[in-house]
Order: C-alpha cells, then structure tokens, then sequence
C-alpha cells in the first residue's frame, strides 16, 4: 500500500511538472489560492503569417468552452476545479493579442436569468486587463437590464434584454467605450491567448448551472470589411480543443489521482484534549492582479490539515444579500458563499450558499468541515450547523467569498484596502470568520446539552 501511495505521489508530482511546462498558470505553484482559474490552450509560440507582421504566435479564435469542469449536457457530473464556485458556470473565449489594431470582435448576449454575470479580460494567466460587472453592462435600445447596481437586483424587471458588448484592438482611451473590454498586444507575453471569461452566478430556482442562465450562450461575431463572421466559424477545432482540453485534462487527472491516494487516508486523528492545536488562521486574498481572480469577489480563505483530528469549526457573522430575507433596499453583499477545496489539486468538493446557509439567533452562520466518516450527529439544521466534507487531500482550503458589496457596507471584504490585508479582521469585525479544530466528543457532549453554537465553539476552541 506505502509502494503504490508513493507511485501516485510520483505520479502526481509528474503532472505538475508536465503542468508547469505547458502552461504559465500551472507555473504559480502548488496551492496558490487562485479561484475562478480558467484553463488555457497550449503555448503557440511559432511565428505565423497571420500574427500581423510580430511573430508572436498564431492569430487563433476559439468560440465559447467551459471552464473548471463546469457542467455540460454530455459531462453533467464532472470534476470541478480551480477553486470555484460550484453555484457558477464559467465559460471561455480564446483569441490571440495579436489581431491588427482596429481589431473588433462583437458579443450579442442576453441578460441571464441569474443573481451575477460578468466579462473579464486576462492576459492568459496572468492578472485581469479588463472586467465588465453586470451591472455596467448597457442594455440594447428596446431592452432593459435587471442589473440596476453594484448590490442590488430589480426583480421588477425580467430576465432575457438584450446587450452588446464590444472586444478592441488597440490601446484604451482615457475613457472607454460603454460595454467595450480593450486588447494591447504589448500587455501579452509570447505565445499567449487572450482569454474572456463569462461567468454566471446563482441562476435563479429552476435553472441549474449546465443552463447558462437559461439563455444560449452570447454569440461572438469578428466585424469584417465583408461582414460579420461567427467567432464558431473562425473555430479551429483541432488546436482549440486540443489546447484547452490537454489542461482540463491535467487538471482532473490530478484530482482524480488525489481522490485514489486519499481514499482512505491515514488522519484524522483523535484530538487530545491537550494541548489543544492551534486553531487555522483565515487571511483576505490581497492581491488584485493575482492568477485568474474575479473582480466581483474578494475571498477569504484557511488553510487546514487532517492532522489535528475529528473537526473543524468555522463561524462568522452572515450578511445580507440580494434577493434574501431581511435584504430591504440595500442589501449588504449581492452573493457570498463558503466552498471547500483541495489544496494542492484545487478540487472544489462542496459549497453552501447564502440561501442554504443555517443563520443561528446572533445572525452567525456555523459550519462544521469534516470527512464523512467523523461528521458528528449533531451538525444539522436543528442544532444551528450545516456540514461541509473536508475532502479527499490531507490539506483543504474552505474559501468565503464576498461579492459585489453595497458602499454602505464598511465591514465587507472590499471595506479592507489593498495591502492591508492583515488588517481584514479589524475593519471586518464579526464578518471575519474565524475557526477552531474540535475532538467529535466535545462536540457531541455540547451539542447534547442544548448549548448554543456559539458556546460550542468556545468549548471546542478550549478544548474542553
């Protein structure tokens, strides 16, 4: 068993290294906290004709692809991955940088049936070069956009307007276009692909995450001096899905690799009552050009061990959301939601959403992060805790995200600086989560006597 445990390992360590050669976002290293990664195709580094005179790279336009493992109809069950939002569908336009300046590619999409949309601009893996939020996406004339601002969503107005976005070679002016993302080829490392990703988050009851929205999928048009040709027509199949499938491919070969080797892993542990582990520390993601991170969200994320034992306790205050009880006029976040991942195979195991989570009487969510075998009775809905699995990898990351907060809001996520990152717990107060490991006996004797979740957590948190 130790002979083939090792043989996956080198395994494993074999794809990274194959990963780190073939693609730039894969180089970041094991375990960066890169949610919301997108796959990328394979570097095209040799010099072609249609690469306007830089010899740069291949001119390619690849039409819209999934993204993360997001659902299809022919892959509705696949593994997600990147650090993701399992409520989410990510979805990816390739084009090359190098297009003439003058260059105009044109999105037709419709307002999705949805809580959260949006355009991001990347420079392969690298941090974001443009981002359009929902809600300064303008609708077409005749059409309304249900995205009236940063928080908020008008319910009054249906799904379904229609819009039009607009993709640009050359450099930005000082104010850009409406609803207009800007391509600058000297912002592209050799080799490399523009990559545009639509992501759609929380569709609404009835439409699941393989819908999209509930709508097609926008169309992508080249303008042309003969016309508008289809971006799917432009679509060379054989390098798109070659390129982007080789890195879809590493990536759930590796979870898949990790699930095998975990199954039936040596921790946890029983937790002595001392001395009592230290508890996990979350920190606030701080880097805004950090790989493939979405700009509607600020994440903030621990870093846990199977070691210590039985559980892990996570608590923090829940804000209010859009479309949610209590939300009034001002809703505090559009979206938040804790996810459960792998840390080294950023496998995304589980999430609880804003509108799943358990609220208890202070206006707390708890959640109690164990693998199936050590999860307590007592963490349900009826004590005040809901229940997320650690996952098959010795070390997880549980990641909060905050989406898109109202101004007003001056303990969210966005309230922190940039590069004051160390300062989230301060400015956040009870919105900073935070966390304990606990032994299955403490927790089950406190459960047993009808304790609060909050006073729960301080029994596990001293141990006792």
């Amino acid at each position: 068993m130790r002979n083939m445990r090792r043989l996956a390992a080198a395994l494993v360590s074999g794809l990274f290294l194959v990963s780190a050669a073939a693609g730039a976002d894969d180089a970041q290293g094991a375990g960066s906290i890169n949610a919301d990664g997108a796959p990328l195709p394979i570097d095209l580094g040799a010099p072609d004709a249609l690469a306007g005179g830089t010899g740069k790279g291949f001119n390619l336009a690849c039409d819209w692809r999934p993204a993360n493992g997001t659902p299809t109809p022919s892959t509705p069950n696949g593994i997600r991955y990147g650090y993701i939002e399992l409520a989410a569908g990510y979805y990816q336009v390739f084009l090359s940088p190098y297009f003439p300046v003058g260059t105009k590619f044109r999105i037709e999409g419709q307002y999705p049936k949805a809580r959260n949309f949006s355009y991001q601009l990347y420079n392969g893996p690298n941090g974001g070069l443009g981002y359009l939020a929902d809600y300064k996406v303008q609708p077409d004339p005749g059409s309304q956009s249900p995205f009236s601002g940063v928080n908020t969503l008008d319910t009054a107005i249906q799904p379904g307007g229609h819009y039009t976005v607009h993709i640009v070679y050359g450099v930005a002016p000082a104010t850009p276009a409406p609803n207009t993302l800007y391509v600058t080829a000297k912002n592209f490392s050799l080799g490399s692909q523009a990559v545009f990703i639509y992501r759609i988050y929380n569709a609404f009851a009835g439409i699941g995450v393989i819908d999209h929205g509930g709508f097609p999928l926008p169309t992508v048009y080249k303008e042309t001096a003969s016309g508008d040709v289809t971006l799917a027509s432009l679509d060379n199949k054989l390098l798109c899905d070659a390129g982007i499938g080789q890195r879809n491919l590493r990536r759930v070969v590796r979870a898949q690799l990790s699930d095998i080797i975990n199954a039936n892993p040596k921790y946890p542990q029983p937790i002595a009552a001392k001395p009592v582990p230290a508890a996990p520390q979350f920190m606030l993601r701080d880097n805004p050009a950090d790989v493939l991170v979405n700009s509607d969200n600020r994440y903030i994320y621990a870093l846990l061990s199977q070691k210590p034992g039985d559980l892990v306790l996570m608590r923090a205050k829940a804000p209010t959301y859009a479309t949610g009880p209590n939300a009034g006029s001002d809703p505090q976040l559009r979206h938040w939601s804790i996810c459960q991942n792998a840390y080294v195979t950023v496998e995304t195991y589980a999430c609880i959403e804003d509108t799943d989570a358990t609220i208890d009487s202070g206006g707390f969510f708890n959640i109690v992060i164990s693998v199936p075998a050590k999860r307590p009775a007592n963490a349900v809905r009826a004590h005040g805790f809901d229940w997320l699995t650690y996952g098959t990898d010795q070390e997880a990351a549980p990641i909060l995200r905050h989406m898109l907060a109202s101004p007003h809001f001056t303990q969210s996520a966005f309230a922190v600086p940039q590069g004051q990152g160390p300062q989230a717990p301060l400015i956040m107060g009870d919105y900073f989560p935070v966390a304990t490991y606990c032994a299955n006996s403490v927790f089950s004797a406190h459960t047993n006597a009808g304790e609060t979740p909050k006073q729960v957590f301080a029994a596990c948190a001293a141990g006792q």
